[in-house]
């Protein structure tokens, strides 16, 4: 068999051993918290969404237990914070995500606990926002996500728990009802990951009912598949993704907050990862380059309200490719160039 052959043979076997070892280091050691400048309004039930480079942190409960219509970005590059156009409506518990630079923001509670079926979006280059067409159930404690150009509205709940999931078509400017999701729960988290939305955690009304249900939809099927559950049950938690995988920090139950950070790899499973400096619940959380922003959010159950600011990051991997990856890559190519230069040796 020639020198070629058996290069290309050796490629494509060290290759393969890469790619499946991509995604994250299995050790949580070297992890690290960072106290960022804190968000000028203290808030608890708000939403995070970034843009770009930054992150925009909109409505959600005052101190005072109000829902506000206060917007404030945080510039990731460099730790500022500062006020953009407040959102039409006051209000807190909504479910938002950005598409094309703009943030649509859909459902929540206003006028105290009245939930409202309204989709409002930011444009984040002209800080105007508009109206778009009402999503079908009302409902608040929900949670969106964008997949390709359609946002998909789960969960939540109006005077009982919610399956509900309804997608806004961006192209068509309409709504459309989806298969519902296997568990009803409000007050859940969602990511997506390779064009799949992982809807985790959430409960049953109350805080003393919480749940760790991961369950996973496929928009191409328009099917869900039920997954390992979470490792501790919480609703009022945050998810964020990064890696091809997805991040669940914080939440609250009766007798206080959580600081848990619990990872789920798809087709591996839960790890347990460094908490939180300050538990809480009612937080936002955004990925921007190679780390979790953190933000907002109670310390306490219930009503309770902050400005923290912390960011996630693992210098243990990197970003679509992990550590053992590089180190398996590096030496197969070294021992290539190491055939290679015999081969021409002998010639």
């Amino acid at each position: 068999m020639g020198i070629v052959v058996i290069m290309g043979i050796f490629l494509i076997l060290i290759f393969s051993i890469a790619i499946s070892q991509t995604a994250f280091a299995e050790e949580p050691s070297g992890e690290i918290w960072e106290l960022l400048s804190p968000m000028p309004t203290p808030r608890t039930e708000v939403v995070a969404v970034p843009v770009g480079e930054k992150i925009y942190v909109i409505g959600g409960f005052d101190r005072n237990g109000r829902g506000t219509n206060t917007v404030e970005v945080f510039d990731t590059m460099n730790n500022s914070w500062k006020s953009v156009s407040p959102i039409p409506e006051k209000l807190h518990h909504a479910g938002a995500a950005a598409y094309n630079e703009e943030i649509y923001v859909v459902g929540g509670y206003k006028n105290g606990w009245t939930a409202t079926n309204s989709l409002l979006i930011y444009d984040s280059k002209t800080d105007t926002w508009r109206s778009g067409p009402d999503m079908p159930t009302a409902r608040g404690a929900l949670t969106a996500q964008f997949i390709g150009d359609i946002l998909y509205a789960v969960g939540g709940a109006k005077t009982t728990t919610l399956s509900t999931n309804e997608s806004f078509d961006t192209k068509t400017n309409s709504w459309q009802t989806r298969a519902q999701m296997p568990t009803a729960r409000d007050h859940l988290s969602s990511a997506v990951v390779e064009e799949k939305l992982y809807v985790i955690g959430g409960r049953v009304m109350s805080m003393a009912s919480n749940l760790g249900v991961n369950e996973v939809y496929d928009p191409q099927s328009d099917g869900w598949e039920i997954l390992e559950e979470m490792p501790t049950p919480r609703g009022g938690l945050t998810a964020s993704a990064i890696a091809k995988t997805v991040f669940v920090f914080g939440g609250e139950q009766t007798f206080g907050t959580f600081d848990q950070n619990e990872q789920y790899i798809p087709e591996q499973g839960w790890q347990t990862r460094e908490p939180m400096p300050n538990a809480r619940h009612g937080l936002g959380s955004a990925t921007v380059n190679d780390r979790i922003y953190v933000i907002g959010g109670g310390i306490v159950p219930g009503l309770g309200v902050s400005g923290l600011n912390e960011s996630y990051y693992n210098p243990n991997y990197i970003p679509e490719f992990g550590l053992t990856s590089i180190v398996v890559l590096s030496a197969g190519m070294g021992i290539m160039i190491y055939l290679f230069r015999r081969k021409i040796k002998k010639n």
